[in-house]
């Protein structure tokens, strides 16, 4: 299995330094300035020391050590838990051909139309001297006790698989689409910098998301392998990528992080290059259609009662376009000092 590394974590005088930065970013508002105040004895510093809290998010991120956020927070009916409910946790149980004995693994996976499963091929190899015997995927895993989550059997022989871009493709018995739904696909081109969102099982846990300095890399090399700074661990070996358009560009398959080398990386392999190899996920990503990027974190329109002399920006001074409900006040863009 692939065990990935953490990202640098950040300490509390960058978390509120980062948090300065939206601050003094936002629309103050003609009744609540929204400026920060620092300590006079600290005029003229470059580093302003940190003299106030900035809430539990600090804590939280301190406290377990990263910023994964678990799914089971959110309201079922936000957008974000909606796009988290076709993915679940695949138990695969493999047998190793030289010595009869088996071991346990767990990986992550997304339910597509058809009841397929699409995961990681070295979740469900099929070369070497390891063979998955039993597989299943667990849906609704949101709390340590199980509560309400639901497991459906899935045939340890993949339909499709492909070792060089690490995908396997699996039916699942039970038709679990028709109560969890199916995760969108996309072959669309994802570019450096990026902002993307991970919705993964790590270490076999409860569902959580990884937004939080999540993008990918500006720097990509050649082939299908997309470069990606997404908090990852073991576990999380199968779990789609979603970007701004709330579909699946990528597939996660590696770690790579190191949390004193700010280049290191973690690795996927790109949709793009999966759908030109697998013939029924590019039948599925056609008949989803082309997904519409979203603008429900875009900024909005100015009033109706705007002043019709205010000049228009010009396209090089014009704001970063935020990466849609992914990159919530262009935090990420905000963080890499686009």
């Amino acid at each position: 299995m692939a065990t990935s590394h953490r990202t640098r974590r950040s300490t509390k005088e960058e978390t509120w330094i980062f948090f300065s930065l939206i601050l003094a970013l936002g629309a103050a508002e003609p009744a609540r300035a929204q400026s920060v105040g620092f300590d006079p004895a600290d005029y003229g510093r470059a580093r302003l020391p940190l003299r106030q809290t900035t809430g539990d998010a600090a804590a939280y991120v301190d406290r377990n050590k990263g910023a994964f956020e678990p799914i089971a927070e959110l309201d079922p009916r936000d957008g974000l838990a909606a796009l988290a409910r076709p993915i679940g946790r695949v138990d695969i149980v493999l047998r190793n051909a030289r010595t009869g004995q088996t071991v346990g693994a767990s990986c992550t996976g997304a339910l597509l139309p058809g009841d397929y499963v699409l995961t990681n091929h070295h979740c469900l190899p099929q070369s070497g001297d390891l063979t998955p015997v039993k597989v299943s995927i667990l849906m609704d895993y949101l709390t340590l006790d199980g509560q309400g989550s639901r497991r459906f059997e899935v045939d340890p022989k993949p339909v499709e698989h492909d070792a060089r871009l690490d995908y396997a493709l699996a039916r699942a018995d039970g038709s679990p689409t028709a109560t969890y739904g199916t995760a969108r696909l996309s072959g669309e081109a994802v570019p450096g910098n990026r902002s993307m969102l991970v919705i993964h099982h790590p270490l076999g846990r409860p569902k959580v998301m990884s937004r939080f300095r999540c993008f990918a890399l500006k720097e990509q090399g050649e082939g299908p392998d997309l470069r990606h700074r997404c908090d990852t661990l073991g576990g999380s070996s199968g779990s789609l990528m979603f970007d701004a358009s709330v579909a699946g560009v990528a597939l996660h398959k590696e770690g790579g992080l190191d949390p004193k080398d700010p280049s290191s990386f973690n690795a996927a392999t790109r949709l793009s290059a999966i759908l030109g190899r697998s013939r029924i996920l590019s039948e599925i990503a056609a008949r989803q259609g082309r997904p519409a990027a979203t603008t429900a974190a875009a900024d909005p329109a100015p009033p109706p009662t705007a002043p019709a002399t205010r000049p228009a920006a010009s396209p090089a001074a014009a704001p970063p376009t935020p990466d849609g409900p992914l990159d919530p006040g262009r935090m990420n863009a905000i963080l890499r000092g686009r």
